[in-house]
């Protein structure tokens, strides 16, 4: 008579796999900063926090770097559906690569210095007067893969530090798109049509967007204009870079 195998084996999502074993990993160096390893309880010391390459004169609705302080050529011709976008950074090393590996990479543990960094160096008049503050969604798909929402991690940490409300479940994303990477404003905006849907009534309030990585603008002024169409009298975004 053949013998069974009565071992029992226990699958799990591979993004869960990912996030236990950067878990391990990371909790090597606690309190240590992600770039050097000196001594940083907030994950990011002050000085590589100096080195990172800021955002200056970016343009007021679509956070472009210009030359000087103003409106980019591309916004003064077609305004877009965001009343004001603030990106401390540009999407630079060595920004980008830990942008890159706490979303692909599964390391969870970069939260902390990311989400940090966004909430010290994002300025005050962001975040005045706002009613509640909305994540960019991820598609039901896209989050199964990853295992988290990279957008509403950063914007829980911002809400705390600044004493807002975060509304991480009225926007949704319901039309799984494919990336956006390499694709040009055009076809962007074409990928995202009725992308996203808003639950709710906002009329009146003052909405905050937040994102990661803000490329051409499209995706936020897509969810823009849907938080437009649920009432909202002020839309605006922050996100940490600007590539």
């Amino acid at each position: 008579m053949p013998e069974h195998d009565t071992e029992t084996r226990f699958v799990l999502p591979r993004a869960l796999w990912r996030r236990a074993w950067a878990a391990g990993r990371d909790g090597l160096y606690p309190s240590r900063c992600t770039l050097c390893l000196e001594p940083a309880p907030s994950g990011i010391c002050h000085g590589c926090a100096r080195d990172l390459r800021r955002n200056a004169h970016p343009c007021a609705t679509c956070a472009q770097p210009l030359p000087v302080d103003g409106a980019c050529p591309a916004c003064q011709r077609n305004p877009p559906a965001l009343d004001a976008v603030w990106v401390p950074f540009t999407y630079a090393w060595p920004l980008s690569q830990m942008l890159l590996r706490f979303k692909n990479g599964g390391r969870a543990s970069l939260r902390r210095p990311l989400a940090g960094l966004l909430a010290d160096h994002l300025v005050p008049e962001a975040t005045q007067g706002v009613d509640r503050v909305l994540p960019v969604p991820l598609h039901a798909q896209r989050f199964a893969e990853r295992g988290f929402n990279q957008a509403e991690q950063l914007a829980a940490t911002l809400c705390r530090v600044r004493g807002l409300h975060l509304d991480a479940t009225r926007a949704r994303r319901v039309v799984a798109t494919p990336s956006q990477q390499g694709l040009g404003r055009r076809l962007r905006k074409t990928n995202l049509l009725r992308a996203f849907v808003v639950d709710g009534d906002l009329s009146g309030q003052r909405i905050l967007l937040v994102d990661d990585v803000m490329t051409t603008g499209t995706t936020l002024n897509a969810l823009a204009l849907e938080v437009r169409r649920a009432g909202a009298s002020w839309v605006g975004a922050v996100a940490l870079a600007r590539a």
